[in-house]
């Protein structure tokens, strides 16, 4: 009898195999990339006429000023000396419009969850108790360290960022006292605030920032804010090297705290931001990909030995392993699998899976079945890119789908 000559290697059918294989996964890979085309109109640093604002006195109803009128018609006020602990409004709610424009965001801490904030606050409220009636004075400005000095001994609304976890600075103050009793408050500011962040579709993920705002000292039934949607904004010129703001939401809420019954008036910013994946794209997941198609390789070694064979395979595997620390220190320590998580572990059970289909062509040549053991290695030339693919789908529309 004639020995049997098993074709161990086709060079076109190889390369064709492969070509199609890499195709598929290219096409996965593009379908990862999800571009968000929502444009939010960015807003330039507002030059605003206080006086034009809801809480300004004149849009107020004058009988707060006449109340004090009434109550002290001869006494004259030293506003230089004076100190203001109460509220202006003794009958009801003080209104306080505030505005906030970012500046720069920086920071972001996916570990620590939080990211710093730079931006301009603008306070605008009514004080009868700074009314002139001179034709002359239309109003007093203070700066810096004045107007540091002058927001201590007078009213004010006493705001503070409930969500701040690091060092706040206050890098220029404003100060403006207007003869109608209209009182405006500006100040650049940067603080670190901490916001939650979901790193479930990581890394393309979307994320929100949250800035919250409310009175320290004054409840809603003495304060309430307003938000002055013409204050409200971010810088046109602002970039963020791994993210793209796609929307901005502000919104007045009730916020219950401990140190009081009744509820305050909190304001509320929404940051959100879409991760550019380029960076895990380019320098984790095609490497990642590419590499698990080259352990594919030993499908077609069919007159290796085991050594040989199992070396591709564990140089993959401790590849893999290497990218599952480098993803580690970007994440917090989280319990719940992000997409990343899944990718990395779908392509180590994938190699891994090498290992044992080497050994098991491996037992087959040893038992001089070299035909089936040819035929083990075809059968899973074709099998592995198909399933590692469909895979790599299913994952992929399960995490996106939620």
């Amino acid at each position: 009898m004639k020995p049997i000559k098993i074709k161990c290697l086709s060079y076109k059918n190889s390369i064709f195999t492969l070509s199609i294989v890499f195709s598929a996964i290219i096409a996965l890979i593009l379908s990862f990339i999800l571009s968000v085309s929502i444009n939010v109109k960015a807003q330039d640093s507002p030059n605003i006429q206080p006086n034009n604002s809801v809480a300004s006195c004149p849009q107020i109803d004058d009988r707060i000023g006449k109340k004090y009128q009434q109550e002290n018609p001869e006494e004259e006020f030293d506003f230089e000396e004076a100190v203001f602990v109460e509220p202006p409004n003794p009958d009801g709610v003080t209104q306080v419009d505030i505005g906030l424009y970012v500046v720069d965001i920086s920071n972001i801490n996916a570990v620590e969850n939080t990211y710093r904030l730079e931006g301009l606050i603008n306070l605008v409220w009514c004080d009868p108790r700074f009314r002139v009636d001179s034709q002359e004075k239309r109003h007093e400005i203070y700066l810096e360290e004045d107007a540091a000095a002058k927001i201590k001994r007078i009213w004010w609304p006493s705001i503070t960022f409930i969500n701040e976890v690091g060092e706040y600075f206050r890098k220029n103050e404003e100060l403006i006292i207007f003869a109608s009793g209209t009182v405006e408050y500006r100040e650049k500011f940067s603080v670190e605030l901490k916001s939650l962040f979901d790193l479930t579709k990581f890394p393309f993920d979307q994320q929100t920032l949250k800035v919250e705002i409310e009175s320290f000292a004054w409840d809603e039934n003495e304060v309430k804010l307003k938000i002055d949607e013409q204050k409200t904004g971010f810088n046109s010129s602002l970039h963020l090297p791994e993210w793209n703001i796609y929307d901005l939401e502000t919104q007045m809420k009730q916020k219950q705290e401990l140190r009081s019954k009744v509820p305050f008036s909190k304001f509320l910013m929404q940051i959100k931001l879409i991760r550019k994946p380029g960076f895990y794209l380019w320098k984790v997941i095609i490497p990642l990909m590419i590499l698990v198609i080259i352990s594919w390789s030993v499908f077609w070694m069919c007159e290796e030995s085991l050594a040989a064979r199992i070396s591709f395979s564990l140089t993959g595997i401790l590849t893999v392993v290497a990218y599952q620390f480098l993803i580690a220190e970007n994440l917090p320590n989280i319990s719940y699998l992000t997409l990343m998580d899944a990718i990395l572990s779908l392509s180590f059970v994938i190699i891994a899976l090498t290992v044992v289909e080497n050994i098991v062509v491996h037992l087959l040549n040893i038992k001089n079945l070299k035909f089936l053991a040819i035929k083990v290695d075809r059968i899973c030339q074709f099998a592995f890119p198909s399933i590692y693919t469909v895979l790599l789908f299913v994952i992929s529309l399960s995490y996106f789908a939620s």
